[in-house]
């Protein structure tokens, strides 16, 4: 009786799912349309310029340049006596901490599974289904970023908001014995740690690392405000202000964030589908639950309820993709919509055709 009233719940979790995949469906058509509107726009708006001097007639303009990153300040965290000579550095604070996660077999019982893990926030032990899996309420100490005020591309300065997009692939390693001993701590490789063996950790340790920006030119797509920055805004609604590591004319940081656009697309239709495909199969879990108990039928009616999932699942998945395409690309959605009707009536007709070809009588000739 639990495996069916699981089942059952699980009707609810499904209609969720459901939803959640459709909002989701719908949204990334949206934002889609957006992004290809703002990469467009961009394409026709972008000059190339030198960061080596400031034109004037370029001000307010869509710009792209790229150039030495000139930095001349230091930045110091006194906490734990750690200096370096970049525009951006964090301090990231993780906790050996237990980790709740859940599955639910094909009857419908959820199993409760912990793992321990290493994790910057502090995760919510009190909520475990099995509370005897205790974190830590607070870390020793808390993340930190830390940012120089003055940061050049050539001439032109850096704005806060790109300083703080710069990338942080340095590791920093030159930690100082004597004060990292004062706490209490200890050094090891990029970590310092109140832990005796990181290879081994328990529950509550720390390890703490310090990342930097080591790049030595960048490119940056934005607007040029006098002798510095600020964001674009596309007619489409969406903000750039792009700072990429190495060198790169306009087209090809516009061809980056054509890239990244399309993958995200993708990866969104993807989740949202499986989230339709995985809420239909909750829905119709009740079924195979029931024919479950007849060893036989529940195994065939089991495959049939998954195959039927997955067929209806991607079945709404591309209503809505399809709906949102007419809603945010009219043309090309109807244009489509119309094709596919196309299609099914000429293949209807063929079928007819075919159909009463081979009911007729043939002719015997003598």
């Amino acid at each position: 009786m639990n495996k069916i009233g699981n089942s059952f719940r699980g009707i609810i979790v499904g209609f969720l799912m459901i939803l959640i995949g459709v909002v989701l469906l719908w949204w990334n058509e949206g934002n889609n349309v957006k992004n290809l509107k703002t990469t467009a726009e961009l394409e026709e708006k972008y000059i190339d310029v030198k960061s080596n001097s400031v034109n004037s007639k370029n001000e307010g303009k869509l710009v792209a340049t790229y150039g030495k990153l000139i930095n001349d300040n230091e930045l110091t965290d006194t906490t734990f006596g750690v200096t370096i000579k970049t525009p951006l550095m964090t301090r990231i604070v993780e906790m050996y901490q237990w980790e709740e996660d859940t599955e639910t077999d094909k009857n419908g019982k959820t199993k409760y599974i912990y793992k321990k893990t290493w994790s910057e926030e502090v995760i919510n032990s009190s909520e475990f289904h099995d509370t005897s899996h205790e974190n830590p309420t607070e870390k020793l100490y808390e993340n930190e970023i830390y940012a120089s005020d003055d940061v050049k591309v050539g001439v032109f300065s850096l704005s806060d908001n790109q300083i703080n997009k710069l990338s942080t692939k340095g590791s920093y390693t030159n930690f100082d014995a004597e004060k990292i001993k004062s706490l209490n701590l200890t050094a090891f490789n990029k970590y310092i740690t109140n832990s005796n063996d990181l290879q081994k950790p328990n529950i509550g340790d720390i390890r703490i690392s310090f990342n930097y920006n080591n790049s030595n030119e960048i490119s940056v797509l934005a607007v040029q405000t006098r002798e510095s920055f600020t964001s674009f805004k596309s007619k489409a609604g969406k903000t750039i202000n792009r700072i990429m590591d190495g060198k790169y004319t306009g087209k090809e940081i516009i061809e980056k964030i054509k890239s990244e656009n399309n993958f995200l697309k993708w990866i969104l239709r993807v989740v949202g589908t499986l989230l339709c495909i995985i809420g239909v199969g909750a829905i119709l879990s009740p079924i195979s639950t029931i024919t479950g108990f007849i060893p036989i039928l529940g195994s065939v009616v089991g495959a049939a309820v998954g195959l039927v999932s997955i067929a209806l699942g991607s079945a709404l998945s591309l209503i809505v993709i399809a709906i949102a395409w007419i809603r945010f690309r009219p043309v090309l959605g109807i244009s489509l919509l119309a094709i596919a009707v196309m299609l099914i009536i000429l293949l209807t007709v063929r079928g007819k055709k075919t159909k009463e070809k081979n009911n007729s009588p043939q002719q015997i000739s003598e």
